[in-house]
């Protein structure tokens, strides 16, 4: 009686009968034959002063099998316990009590010294590399095998105090260390004295930039260079007369948080442009440049792209607080461009390459309103490109999309939306 007291007149766990019962894992019960789960005779039981028997063991989960018994309670890190006669707390208490746990957000550092940011930890020390060359570099990024950051099309979710900045329109290059490398891994062909002021082994990821609006210049880009000496000198100085940019915006091979890979970034393209008188390229002005971040809230990052639009950029990125360096196409980072449409008539087709091979590739257009301007229209789907002979013949007028106009007026990045219906024209 007393033993039923103090348990509540609980009874045993029912267990279905086995070889060896788990009832007499339970030191206050005993299996019967016949009879199943039973509780001991008080005498039976087996106690230390002042203790009442332990209850089953069960794994802690989010429901613990432990409180489906009605004598016991779980207790953190003590396992499943006997509750003792004036025992008041109860499993609702104990998620009430969890419920108020003040969950820790990362701090935010100010490397463009924001007035609602808070410093954070020291920056990580830079590799001691002085003023050495990076050609003398050495590889430690396989972008092939590992790949890149990849942003999502900016879909109206909160971003308040989120970071933003331009969105570059160039080509996507990380510097593994030794050499520059295209997102897919393929080599881009540099003149020795730009690489000679990237950090040697130190991975980066950036953007080479010809400026607002001339992304039709960035063939020079993808030109091979000359083995003979004086088509080398030229090849050398196109590059310096086009003044490229290498514009980063992050480190790689880096665990630490967003915050503190710009404050190292930030550090090493000050020391690698101090470098530059060092290694002979003092009339020349700073080539690597670190990408500003401002922390935004959603209505000024909307303000943001459309002044960066209108001024001939492309637009912006955004990117997440406290954020680590994901190589996929991440939500922590995220993309606003601009995206019109406008009219176009098909004057030709070319053909296509590769999974495109013996389909159309993309329409030749001309714009309605400057004839003059000629350009490729990608983005149709196969049954098109198939039978685009019958469906989008020659002076057929499209619709299509695009990212504002280069300084030729020729539309970037254009993508088909659809044919021009007669209705539609009127």
């Amino acid at each position: 009686k007393q033993y039923l007291d103090q348990t509540g007149g609980a009874g045993c766990k029912k267990f279905k009968k086995t070889k060896d019962p788990k009832c007499d894992n339970q030191k206050m019960c005993e299996w019967k034959r016949s009879k199943g789960c039973l509780e001991k005779k008080p005498s039976q039981i087996k106690t230390k002063k002042g203790k009442i028997p332990t209850c089953k063991k069960f794994k802690k989960t989010k429901n613990p099998k432990c409180d489906n018994q009605k004598m016991c309670e779980w207790k953190k890190s003590k396992g499943c316990l006997k509750k003792l006669p004036d025992s008041k707390k109860t499993t609702k208490s104990k998620k009430k009590k969890k419920s108020h746990t003040k969950k820790t957000s990362p701090t935010i550092v100010t490397f463009t010294a924001p007035p609602q940011t808070k410093s954070l930890s020291p920056v990580s020390s830079l590799p001691d590399i002085s003023c050495d060359s990076g050609v003398g570099g050495k590889s430690v990024y396989d972008v092939k095998k590992h790949g890149v950051l990849l942003a999502k099309v900016y879909d109206g979710r909160p971003v308040d105090n989120w970071w933003a900045s331009e969105k570059w329109d160039g080509y996507r290059a990380i510097w593994d260390g030794k050499s520059f490398k295209s997102r897919a891994g393929k080599n881009f062909d540099v003149p020795d004295w730009y690489k000679s002021i990237m950090p040697p082994t130190i991975a980066l990821d950036g953007e080479l930039w010809l400026g607002r609006g001339e992304f039709e210049s960035c063939g020079l880009l993808r030109r091979k260079k000359p083995t003979k000496s004086s088509e080398l000198v030229k090849w050398e100085n196109s590059w310096k007369a086009a003044d490229v940019k290498y514009k980063v915006f992050d480190v790689l091979n880096n665990d630490d948080i967003f915050e503190n890979r710009m404050l190292l970034l930030n550090k090493i393209v000050n020391t690698r442009n101090s470098c530059m008188t060092q290694l002979g390229l003092s009339d020349l002005a700073p080539i690597l440049e670190f990408t500003t971040q401002i922390m935004v809230s959603k209505s000024s990052a909307l303000k943001l792209a459309k002044k960066i639009i209108a001024g001939g950029g492309e637009g912006i990125m955004l990117r997440e607080p406290g954020s680590l360096y994901e190589a996929k196409r991440s939500k922590t980072l995220y993309k606003i461009k601009e995206v019109a449409d406008t009219e176009a008539t098909i004057i030709g087709y070319k053909p296509g390459t590769g999974k495109y091979k013996n389909l159309m590739g993309s329409f030749i257009c001309t714009l309605i309103d400057n004839p003059e301007i000629k350009f490729n229209v990608s983005g149709m789907d196969d049954s098109i490109r198939k039978s685009y002979k019958k469906t989008h013949s020659i002076g057929t007028i499209i619709t299509i999309t695009y990212n504002g106009f280069s300084t030729r007026g020729v539309p970037r990045h254009p993508r088909y939306l659809r044919i021009r219906h007669t209705e539609a024209a009127t």
